[in-house]
């Protein structure tokens, strides 16, 4: 678990000041590691209803014969939520930021350590 912490520690310094929050998750809605700008930050609630999400887009895009889902992005009046299927797509990967951010730096860093990410999930 401490690569996997160093890691996503190592992307919360690559995207600064726009950074809030990023997480490891089990598709059954539970996280396995994280980090995030507000210490009382609970995830809790926001992994289990992007699991729920994950799934449900996967379907959508089973049924009208899209393809694989790459990710899933949520645009509020405030943030971005990136969200991205890790190794065999039980985990997902998601990273919280400001308006600030730029998506494709974003996405270009979910793609530089998402094998990394899934090698250190213990399986």
């Amino acid at each position: 678990m401490a690569k996997m912490d160093d890691i996503l520690f190592d992307v919360r310094n690559q995207l600064g000041a726009e950074f809030i929050s990023t997480e490891i998750v089990g598709m059954d809605g539970l996280p396995i590691a994280g980090n995030a700008i507000d210490p009382n930050f609970d995830s809790s609630v926001i992994s289990a209803r992007l699991a729920m999400v994950m799934k449900l887009s996967t379907k959508v895009a089973g049924k009208m014969s899209m393809g694989n889902v790459e990710d899933n992005l949520v645009t509020t009046e405030k943030n971005f939520i990136l969200v991205r299927f890790l190794g065999d797509g039980s985990y997902y990967w998601r990273i919280s930021v400001t308006k600030d951010a730029t998506l494709g730096v974003i996405r270009m860093l979910m793609t530089e350590y998402a094998d990394q990410l899934w090698d250190s999930i213990p399986h």
